[in-house]
C-alpha cells in the first residue's frame, strides 16, 4: 500500500476516536444530570428561586407527652379527646393510684390543720387547759380545806379558852375559902392543876392551829406557783409545736408531689393531635400518652440542599403546594429560621432514579405560614409540600 494511503487511514481513525470520546462524555453528562434530585434541577433552572422538600407542623412542632417511670405507669382516666383544644397546665389523665395519693394528701391536710389550732391554743394561753383546770380545781380544795380546819381549830381554841376561864374562876374562889379555913390544902391543889391543865390545853390548840395555817397556806402557795408555770408559754414550747406543724407543712408538700405525679399535664397550649395510650393500658413508652401541637398556627419544615443554604435567608417569602394533592392551590409562608447544622436527607421525592442520592446534605428551614392560609391545613401535621423560596426578596437579619 502506498505511504499516503497510510497516513489517511491514520487520520481517519483519530477522528473516529475523537468522535467516540465526546459520544461517550456527552453520554456521562445526561446520566449524572439524570442522577441528581428534581429539586436541584428545578434550582439550578430558577437562578431566583430555591426549590426544596418539606413537611407540614405545628409551630414548636408536635410534643409527644409522657410520664417519668412509662413502663410502671398505668392510665386510669383519659379527661380529653383528639382534636380538643387544651391550656397550659390542663390535666389531661389521670394515672393509677390517684385516689390512694388523694386519700393520703386530705389526711396529711388534717394534721396541718390540727398543728396550727394546737400552736394558736398555745399562744393563746390554752395550751394545757386540762392541767390548768386541775390545778385550779386542787387549789380550791386546799382553800376549803383551809377554812374547814382553821374553823375547827379555832372552836377548839375557844372551848379551851373557856375552860381556862372557869379553872381561873374556880381557884379564885378556892384560895379564898383555903384562907377561910372552909376548904382543905388538897382541894387547892386539884384546882391549881386543873388550872395548869386548862392553861396547857390552850397553848397546844393554838399552836396546833398556827401549824395547821401555816402548812396549808404552803401548799396553797406551791399549787398556784405550779398554776402560773401551766400557764406561762414557753419559748421551748412554741419551738417545738411551730417544728412539728412546720413538719406537717412537708408531709403535706410530699403528698402533694406524690399525687402530681398521677396526673399528667400539658406544658403548652394547643390541640390534641393523636391519644397514644388507652384508659387500662400501661404508658405508651414510644409515643407516650397523647400528641399535641399548636395549629393555631402552623409551620413548615424546608430541607434546603447544602449547595442552595447561601441563598436563604430569614423574611423571604416562599410558596407551598402540596406534594400529593393534600389541599388545593397554594400557601404563602415566609422564612423565619435558617438551620444552623447540616445533616441527610430525611424526605423522599418519591423519585425511582436509582443513581437518586437519598443522603444528600441539608439544612432545615422554618417557614411561617400566613395565617390566612394556616387553618387550611391545621390537621394535615406531617404531609409533605414543595417549597419554593423566592431568593430575590429583601434578606432579613439571619
Amino acid at each position: 500500500m502506498p505511504r499516503s494511503c497510510w497516513i489517511f487511514l491514520r487520520w481517519a481513525l483519530f477522528a473516529s476516536a475523537g468522535l467516540l470520546c465526546t459520544a461517550c462524555t456527552s453520554s456521562a453528562m445526561r446520566l449524572a444530570e439524570d442522577s441528581l434530585p428534581q429539586d436541584t434541577l428545578i434550582a439550578a433552572s430558577q437562578s431566583a428561586r430555591v426549590v426544596a422538600l418539606g413537611q407540614i407542623q405545628p409551630e414548636g412542632e408536635v410534643i409527644q407527652l409522657s410520664v417519668p417511670n412509662a413502663e410502671d405507669s398505668r392510665v386510669n382516666q383519659i379527661l380529653v379527646e383528639e382534636c380538643d383544644f387544651v391550656e397550659a397546665d390542663q390535666v389531661i389523665a389521670v394515672l393509677q393510684g390517684f385516689e390512694r395519693r388523694d386519700r393520703d394528701l386530705q389526711a396529711a391536710q388534717k394534721t396541718v390543720e390540727l398543728q396550727r389550732a394546737e400552736l394558736a391554743r398555745l399562744l393563746a394561753g390554752e395550751g394545757k387547759a386540762s392541767e390548768i383546770a386541775a390545778k385550779q380545781a386542787a387549789i380550791a380544795e386546799l382553800e376549803a380545806r383551809q377554812r374547814n380546819q382553821t374553823m375547827e381549830e379555832q372552836a377548839a381554841i375557844d372551848r379551851a379558852e373557856a375552860e381556862l376561864q372557869q379553872a381561873r374562876i374556880t381557884q379564885e374562889r378556892n384560895l379564898s375559902l383555903v384562907q377561910s379555913g372552909a376548904l382543905s390544902q388538897a382541894q387547892l391543889d386539884q384546882s391549881t392543876q386543873a388550872l395548869a391543865s386548862a392553861e396547857a390545853v390552850l397553848v397546844q390548840r393554838q399552836a396546833q392551829l398556827n401549824n395547821t395555817m401555816q402548812t396549808m397556806v404552803e401548799q396553797i402557795s406551791q399549787e398556784r406557783n405550779l398554776l402560773e408555770t401551766l400557764r406561762e408559754v414557753r419559748p421551748t414550747d412554741i419551738a417545738v409545736f411551730q417544728a412539728e406543724l412546720e413538719q406537717a407543712e412537708i408531709s403535706v408538700a410530699q403528698r402533694q408531689a406524690d399525687l402530681e405525679e398521677t396526673q399528667v399535664r400539658v406544658p403548652v397550649p394547643g390541640q390534641i393531635l393523636r391519644i397514644n395510650t388507652r384508659v387500662g393500658e400501661r404508658v405508651n413508652t414510644q409515643e407516650g400518652i397523647i400528641e399535641l401541637g399548636n395549629t393555631r398556627q402552623m409551620m413548615a419544615i424546608a430541607e434546603i440542599y447544602e449547595t442552595d443554604i447561601d441563598k436563604v435567608a430569614v423574611g423571604q417569602s416562599a410558596t407551598l403546594t402540596s406534594e400529593y394533592g393534600g389541599f388545593d392551590d397554594s400557601l404563602k409562608a415566609e422564612v423565619t429560621h435558617v438551620g444552623l447544622q447540616i445533616g441527610s436527607r430525611s424526605l423522599s421525592n418519591g423519585s425511582t432514579n436509582p443513581t437518586a442520592d437519598e443522603n444528600q446534605r441539608v439544612v432545615e428551614v422554618r417557614l411561617r405560614i400566613d395565617p390566612a392560609d394556616s387553618p387550611k391545613v391545621s390537621s394535615l401535621t406531617n404531609m409533605q409540600v414543595r417549597v419554593e423560596i423566592e431568593t430575590d426578596a429583601p434578606r432579613g437579619p439571619l
